[in-house]
This record gives structure tokens, sequence and C-alpha cells, in this order.
């Protein structure tokens, strides 16, 4: 009986071999395409990643550039040089707002992602009250000499 059992799983075996030709090509196809998806998801998830420093790049160099000129009363519109900056550094303005001597600037930069179109960051610039600011103001209320304030006092 034995012998018969042996003889009969050679001959399904032989049958399964020769029906099995050609299934490690199919599994290595799987296997190339699961390895392309992977780093297809890779590439996308660095792009996003490097567009988004790029668009907080390009929102705080256009509200520094818009509250400059905001300072310095070069422009009468800030916002419009703050887009001029941000074109010019591969992004766009989507908001940008004058609060008193501060400018608050949305930009966005386009991804190469196909579900991601753009990302996008915002940024706030304007001048801030520091110590040597307020111990020169102290010292022209009381007449103290420029120059002796700025040896002083601690800049901000």
């Amino acid at each position: 009986m034995a012998g018969a059992v042996r003889a009969g799983l050679r001959r399904m075996g032989g049958r399964l071999v020769a029906h099995d030709a050609g299934s490690a090509t199919v599994a290595g196809v799987a296997l190339v395409c699961a390895a392309a998806l992977l780093l297809g998801l890779i590439a996308a998830g660095g792009n996003i990643v490097l567009r988004r420093g790029q668009a907080r790049t390009v929102a705080d160099l256009a509200a520094v550039g818009a509250a400059q000129a905001l300072w310095y009363g070069e422009t009468e519109t800030p916002c419009v040089l703050a887009g001029h900056i941000a074109s010019a550094n591969g992004g766009a303005i989507e908001s940008c707002m004058v609060d008193g001597d501060d400018v608050q600037v949305r930009a966005r930069v386009a991804t190469q992602v196909p579900f991601v179109r753009h990302v996008t960051a915002q940024a706030r610039a304007g001048p801030r009250p520091c110590a040597a600011t307020e111990a020169v103001q102290h010292a022209q209320a009381t007449g103290i000499p420029r120059a002796q304030v700025r040896a002083r006092a601690p800049y901000g």
C-alpha cells in the first residue's frame, strides 16, 4: 500500500510541477510593481516636504519684504511687493493683510504630486519693540544723548 501511495504522489507531483511553470515570473512582476509603487509614494512624500519648506521660505521672504517696504514708506501697497517677491521665488500669494505695522502673508507653492496640487504656508513680519528701542525713546524724552543710550542699551 505504501508503494502505491508513493507512486500516486509522484504522479501527482509531476502534474503539479508541469502546471506550475511561469508562476515565479508572475511573483517577480508583482514584487517589482510593489517596489515601484513604494518608491513612487516615497518620491511624492519627498516632493511635498520639499515644497512645504519652499512655501515657508516664500512666505517669510514676502512678509519681510512687504513689512520693510511698509516701514520705510517706499510703496503704498506692500502686498504688491510681496507678490513680486513670491513669484520671483517660485510661489504665489494667496492672501496678504496689513495690520498696523505688521504684514501677514499666506503663500502657495505648486507640487508635482497628482492629488496634492499645492502646499501653503503663512508668515507675519513687522517691527518688534525691543529694549533698545524703548531705551532710545526714554532717552529722547529725558534729554540724554542718543549715542550714550546705544552704548548702554542691549539690542532686542
